[in-house]
């Protein structure tokens, strides 16, 4: 019996390469478009904690507070307002306390950014007015990025709430969420028809 000594011809040799190339461009493949998706949903996840948490700091600076004015701005848009207005009492205070001013936190959004300021100081809130200018643009005052939409409503059924609207985008990725908050305590600053007025629930 003759032993065959050629080895392998080109031919077979090609095929191999190619059959082995397809093998490897196939697990490449696969391996890329599932880290691909990965990346996506993890992206989508980072979007969703993000608008989530944001979320939750504005609920509790609205619980927090005891009025909210919702204002309209021409260059910002909507405005929302979160007064901290001490406790009027007819009991006189001991010597040597004085009766603590209103402070307020400004909320508003900007291009595709969030942002809060605060103030203190305030005499009367039922007349308080809210200025925003481009000096408050500025990054210590952005509480949040991929901002795409923020609305505010006070609920119209009388009810201290508001419900707050948000929508982020990221990478051609959008998510939104809509919460209704109710203020723990017993004023709400409304400016519709410019009245205050108080909850007597």
């Amino acid at each position: 019996m003759k032993k065959d000594d050629r080895g392998i011809t080109l031919v077979e040799l090609i095929i191999a390469i190619t059959i082995s190339v397809i093998i490897v461009g196939a697990a490449t493949l696969f391996f890329m478009t599932a880290q691909k998706s990965y990346q996506r949903a993890q992206e989508t996840v980072h979007l969703q904690e993000e608008t989530q948490i944001l979320m939750e700091q504005l609920a509790s600076w609205i619980m927090e507070g005891n009025g909210v004015k919702i204002e309209n701005d021409v260059t910002y848009g909507q405005v929302l307002v979160i007064y901290d207005i001490p406790r009027k009492t007819t009991t006189a205070l001991p010597d040597g306390m004085t009766s603590e001013d209103a402070a307020k936190r400004v909320i508003w959004r900007y291009g595709d950014r969030l942002y809060m300021k605060t103030a203190s100081g305030i005499t009367d809130p039922s007349a308080d007015t809210t200025v925003i200018d481009a000096s408050d643009i500025k990054e210590e005052y952005c509480i949040s990025e991929y901002i795409s939409g923020f609305t505010a409503a006070l609920d119209s059924t009388g009810q201290a709430s508001v419900i707050v609207n948000l929508k982020m985008t990221d990478g051609g990725r959008d998510y939104e969420l809509e919460n209704e908050v109710m203020l723990r305590n017993d004023w709400l600053l409304s400016m519709e028809g410019g009245n205050l007025y108080e909850e007597t629930a």
